[in-house]
Formats: structure tokens, sequence, C-alpha cells
């Protein structure tokens, strides 16, 4: 079997196994070097490089948790007289509402 035949079988595979292909190479290289040449300039770029991915994920994931649980997706960008907004009142009465603000 050639290498342009295991090529062409890559090539054929669906997305999903392609996936899997690059993530088990991936997996095999990360081995091969914790294993053979840990403290080599080309395993320090190789970290580098997923760690610099994994900086950009985060941020990107925590933006968006953010803006799902916390960020302002229930109001309008028009100005308001104030801040503050109406709610509910305490079902404890205004003592307990103080006593569990903060």
């Amino acid at each position: 079997m050639s290498l342009h035949d295991v090529w062409n079988g890559l090539a054929n595979l669906p997305l999903r196994g392609k996936v899997l292909a690059l993530a088990a190479l991936v997996v095999l290289i990360e081995l091969g070097f914790r294993r053979f040449a840990p403290k080599t300039r080309a395993y320090k770029r190789w970290t580098g490089f997923f760690e610099a991915i994994g900086k950009v994920w985060t941020a990107v994931l925590l933006a968006v948790i953010y803006m799902v649980s916390v960020g302002p997706l229930d109001r309008s960008l028009a100005s308001e007289p104030s801040f503050w907004r109406s709610h509910e009142p305490n079902p404890l009465g205004p003592e307990a509402a103080a006593r569990h603000q903060f």
C-alpha cells in the first residue's frame, strides 16, 4: 500500500472519520514527544501552539457563557432614567431582604 493510497483512503472518509483521525494523530504525536523528546524546542513549540488555542477558546467560551447566563440579553439599549429595576418584594419582608442583601 503506497502513501498515495493511504491519503486517498483518508480523503474518502466521512467528516466524523477525518476528525477522529486528526484527534488520534494529535494524541500520538503528543505521546511521542512526551516519551522521546520532552525537552526539545519542537515539543515546546507544539505545547505552546495548543496552549495558545486553549487561551483563545477559554476566552470565547467564557464570553458565551457570560452572555447566556448573566449578560444583558433581556435589556434594551435605550437609555433609562435609573439603573434600578422593579422587582417582586421579598415574601419574608423588608427586614429579611435587608439582611440577605449582601
